[in-house]
């Protein structure tokens, strides 16, 4: 019997996700929900199943067994929690949700119901991610330094902080998600930011420029900066880790240690697809292969938003989410 999935939201992401759904042999594409009609069909047209415009509508009308929320920060309403108190498994692009208070909503309506979650972290399921969570995983972090340095995405709700929550939410929440993912949680952010390169671009409230420093439960400490300024090219990303006479520089594809001779690191797994993963886990109702459910995707989220909180008040903010 196929997989039915539904989707709410039909771009460029959420069509990345369709074309990998489509190659599953017991997959069915059911249903696509997008406020833009037109770009729910032109979905349809290639993969197949019926166009809504209303998640509600589709709700009723379709028997899903898994559902894909991939929409902009800001368009987490009830979707989430309607599907999950359905039964329905969940599939969240990142960002998770606007606030931590509708984060906590789907997360306990996802935990009440007993549904499988997975989160778009799709860098956790790379062979050098891997093989740094490996090698890091019996050895003394001292440091994480961190930076995403890129351009000025051209989606407009992109450039406006209240719908986006910014680039260290939207984007570079990617790269806080392997430093959690490998380095171990963090306790603490404090954070800077300033809008100074783009604040003359027409409609743009976001920062350009984000400094952050983080305090890890282990009590090693890190820095990450990020920027949307090089709008011409010349961006760059990349984690190091600082260990005892080593340093182990990731980028997601790869995974070096430097200095020569400083040790080996362990052989590269195959890469995985998270797509995969997540419906293999429905066919199973074996969530144990999923390298990031919902509750852990909130972790990343809080130190995003916690960043932007310090950025506002001038302090550093301690995390909270289920600590105690």
């Amino acid at each position: 019997m196929a997989i039915k999935v539904g989707f709410i939201g039909a771009g460029g992401r959420a069509r990345s996700h369709m074309k990998a759904l489509a190659a599953i042999k017991d997959v069915e594409l059911a249903a696509i929900c997008d406020v833009n009609e037109g770009t729910a069909s032109e979905a349809t047209a290639e993969y197949g199943g019926t166009v809504y415009t209303d998640h509600k509508t589709m709700f009723d009308a379709e028997s899903l067994d898994a559902l894909y929320v991939v929409v902009p920060t800001f368009a987490h309403f009830d979707a989430e929690t309607t599907a999950a108190e359905r039964g329905i498994h969940l599939f969240l692009e990142k960002p998770v949700a606007p606030s931590m208070e509708k984060a906590a909503e789907i997360n306990e309506a996802i935990k009440k119901a007993g549904v499988l979650s997975s989160v778009g972290y799709q860098l956790r399921y790379f062979a050098a991610v891997q093989q740094a969570k490996q090698y890091v995983s019996d050895k003394m972090v001292g440091m994480v330094v961190s930076h995403r340095w890129g351009g000025l995405p051209g989606t407009p709700w992109w450039r406006v902080m209240a719908q986006s929550g910014g680039q260290l939410v939207e984007q570079t929440t990617h790269q806080v998600d392997m430093i959690r993912y490998i380095a171990g949680e963090i306790e603490e952010v404090h954070a800077y930011y300033a809008l100074r390169t783009l604040a003359e671009v027409e409609n743009v409230d976001i920062p350009d420029v984000y400094a952050v420093s983080f305090k890890f439960e282990s009590g090693a400490v890190g820095v990450l900066s990020s920027t949307c300024a090089l709008r011409e090219g010349g961006g760059a990303s990349g984690i190091e880790f600082i260990l005892d006479d080593a340093r182990l520089h990731l980028t997601g594809a790869t995974a070096e240690l430097f200095p020569s001779g400083a040790g080996i690191l362990p052989p590269a797994p195959e890469n995985e697809d998270i797509d995969e993963v997540f419906i293999d886990a429905i066919r199973t109702g074996d969530g144990s292969a999923i390298r990031s459910d919902f509750e852990d995707g909130v972790k990343s989220l809080e130190v995003s938003l916690a960043a932007n909180r310090s950025a506002e008040t001038g302090q550093p903010v301690r995390l909270t989410f289920g600590r105690g």
